[in-house]
Formats: C-alpha cells, structure tokens, sequence
C-alpha cells in the first residue's frame, strides 16, 4: 500500500507513521499544500491521510513566506475530485469542526456534505487526539476502504 501523510505537526506526523508503517509498503510525507501537490503529480497513492490545516509552504530558513491555511486540506481533496484521481483520502484532524463552505462543520458530518458535493473519495474522518482512539479508527477506515 502506497500513502502520503499530508500534516506539518512533526508531533502528529511521527504518531501517524508509527500507526501506518507496519501496513504500508512506502510512504510519503508532504508538510505542506506545496509539498502535497507536488507528490501527488508525481505519482498515484493508494491513500492519502491528510490534515485540514496545512501550510501552504514550508517554512525552512530561505524558503518563500509559509502563509497559514486553516483549509488547506480542501485543495487537495479538489485536486483529487477534479482529476478523478482514484486515491481513497483519509482526513485525520485535531479539530472536532472543519471549515467548509464559509461555516464550521462537525467533523462526522463533512464526509457527507463533501461526497453532498461530488467529492466521493473520502473513505473517513478521524479525529486525532491524545488519547489511543484515533489510531484504531484510522487503521479500520485504512482498511475497510482497501
């Protein structure tokens, strides 16, 4: 299984590459909605897990401005819907809301009103917290999408 990890938390990402590693064959990160793009171009995932609150670029010392992106998750799945890609999205977010469509939405009720407006490749909405709970709902998600 191929997977890119789309998140800029390094705290989350490590937390998430534990969970994933023992079921992927390769995985690729982007820490940015640049980054993201840029993988996806380069080839096709058999998932995506991806975080809502992307930055647009990274912010390394000499790199172009990192502009904040409380959306920028969105962007991908519009890329992916708009393309037809086949890769199943997985989003694994902090917050209990997302904000689509100019107001926030409970995070149960986003796959719906996403697939509501012909973006029908997310298998899932997770909520990623402290607690071990997300881990078992990605890895079912991950695999009940397979």
């Amino acid at each position: 299984m191929k997977v890119l990890i789309v998140e800029d938390d390094p705290f989350k990402l490590k937390a998430i590459r534990r969970v994933i590693e023992p079921i992927g064959d390769s995985i690729e990160v982007a820490t940015s909605l640049r980054g993201a793009m840029i993988a996806l171009e380069g080839g096709q995932f058999n998932f995506v897990v991806l975080d809502m609150a992307i930055p647009s670029h990274t912010s390394d010392v000499g790199a172009i401005d990192t502009y904040s992106q409380p959306v920028g998750g969105l962007d991908v799945l519009l890329f992916l819907a708009s393309n037809d890609r086949p890769e199943r999205v997985v989003i694994l977010t902090q917050h209990p809301t997302v904000e689509y469509n100019r107001r926030h939405v409970a995070l149960k009720e986003l796959q719906q009103m996403l697939t509501d407006d012909g973006v029908s490749n997310v298998a899932g909405a997770v909520l990623f917290s402290d607690k071990g709970e997300w881990e078992t709902s990605l890895l079912t998600t991950l695999g009940a999408a397979a």
